[in-house]
Formats: C-alpha cells, structure tokens, sequence
C-alpha cells in the first residue's frame, strides 16, 4: 500500500486526520524516514494489522505504543489514559510555580506523565506519585525510568479518596476521572477504549474531587497549593466545593479559553 492509499482507507474509515494517522503509523512500522514516508510501498503484516486495529475503533496511541507529553516521549497501553495537550497547562502551572527545591505530589498519576514531565523541565524538584491500579502504577514506573528520573520519584499504591500521603508538599495536582457516567454516551469509539475508571468516577464527575479537596490540603505547606483538572463545565462546582472548606479557589483556562484547572489554597495562603 502506497501513503495515499493507507490515507484513503483511513479517511474513508471514517478517521478525522488520516494524513496524519497514516504517516505515524508508518513510522512505527516500517523502517522510513519521515522526509521520505509519502513515497514507499509498504506490505508489513504488522502495518495492515495495525491499519484494521485503527479503523476498528482502538486509539492510535495505543496502536503505536506511545505519545508526546510537553515534549517528552511516553510508553502508553491501555492500561493508562492517554495525554493529553489539555492536561499540560496543569503540568506547565506547576513548573511555573513549584518553589526551588519544592516537593510535589501527583493524584491519579496514570502514565505518570505529568510528574515526570515536571521532574524533567525542573531538575530541582522531588515528587510522590499515587495511582490505584498496579498495572498503571508499574507502567508510571518504567516511564520514570525510561526517561532518567526514577532517583527523584516515589511511587504509591492506593486509593486517592483515602489519605495516600505523609507529610507535606509545597504542590499537590490531580488529573482525576471528572466525567459524569450520563456524560459517557457521548464520548467517541477511541475515547471509550481507555480506561472507563480513568475517565469517570461512575457518578456526577465529582466525587473522587470532592474527597481530593476534603483530604488533601491539610499536606500543604503554609503556602502550597492543590491544583485539579477538570471538565470545562465544572469551574463553579470546584469553587464551591472549596468553598465549603474554609479554602479558596481560582480557575485557570485552557488555549480555548475553556475554564481547565482549579488551583485551591488556604484563604491566608
């Protein structure tokens, strides 16, 4: 098969960027340089196998084994949800704002990629990832590795609606599952072959948030600060969730202009 028409199969498949898909999933399969991978034939199994996984609904980062996160490369499976350009203005506002030499915390890690991509841009900083599922908890783990980081990382088994930490923590952030189990329906073929406890708390979106804001606070320094992902639609309910710990809360917007993160401090922070 010709570039063009692994493009075609894809488009025709119903694939929204099948230039796009089709030239990295190339590159993953076949031994081509990207300057030149609009002009071979190709006839890998592997590349056709990996052609039919995609028309049949299962995501290309999964296909391909890895993505991009704030520019590092990270092993995914469908262990894990996949990153997510979105998830970087939480990774980019902790960079930003950790102190010199600060500890952080990372709830939900997953992929681990948000702390790790933290430990990278920050050469100074330490952190504590917590992730309820082993399987997810091992693949943070060979991503630390991979990328060089493991001596400034602790990995945490358990569940974040329990207390998981000890001590404190100049930072806390938390990519939790936020969308409601009504909302599910609407979600693409890709997006419901990630892990459904990834994505949702099997409720209103809320709760594994709620218990994040009720717990997690009392492990920051004076002036730390607890900073939550969340759907687009969910601004006001974070803030009046903190509100009703005595805490304050300011809302960070996505490149769109949609509300994102939820940064929440103790009100004499």
């Amino acid at each position: 098969m010709t570039f063009s028409e692994i493009t075609k199969k894809l488009s025709d498949g119903g694939i929204d960027s099948p230039a796009f898909e089709a030239t990295e999933l190339i590159l993953r399969f076949e031994s081509v340089s990207r300057a030149m991978v609009r002009f071979g034939d190709y006839l890998s199994p592997k590349l056709s196998e990996a052609i039919e996984k995609r028309l049949a609904g299962t995501a290309l980062q999964y296909i391909i084994g890895e993505w991009d996160f704030m520019g590092y490369t990270f092993k995914v499976t469908p262990d894990c949800l996949i990153p997510r350009a979105d998830t970087e203005l939480l990774c980019s506002w902790l960079c930003e704002n950790a102190p010199v030499g600060g500890i952080f915390a990372d709830l939900c890690t997953g992929s681990g990629c948000i702390a790790i991509a933290a430990l990278l841009e920050r050469e100074d900083l330490r952190g504590v990832a917590v992730e309820l599922y082993p399987e997810t908890l091992e693949l943070a783990r060979e991503n630390a590795k991979m990328l060089g980081v493991s001596d400034r990382i602790e990995f945490i088994l358990g569940d974040v609606c329990t207390d998981t930490l000890s001590g404190e923590f100049d930072m806390i952030v938390s990519n939790p599952p936020y969308i409601a189990a009504a909302e599910m329906d609407t979600l693409s073929k890709e997006v419901l072959g990630e892990p459904r406890h990834a994505l949702t708390d099997g409720g209103d979106g809320l709760s594994i948030i709620r218990k994040i804001i009720e717990i997690y606070p009392s492990h920051l320094k004076d002036d730390g600060a607890l900073a939550i992902e969340m759907g687009w639609k969910q601004g006001n309910d974070l803030s009046s969730i903190a509100a009703k710990h005595g805490l304050s809360a300011a809302i960070l917007k996505d490149i769109e202009g949609r509300d994102r993160v939820t940064v929440i401090k103790r009100k004499d922070a």
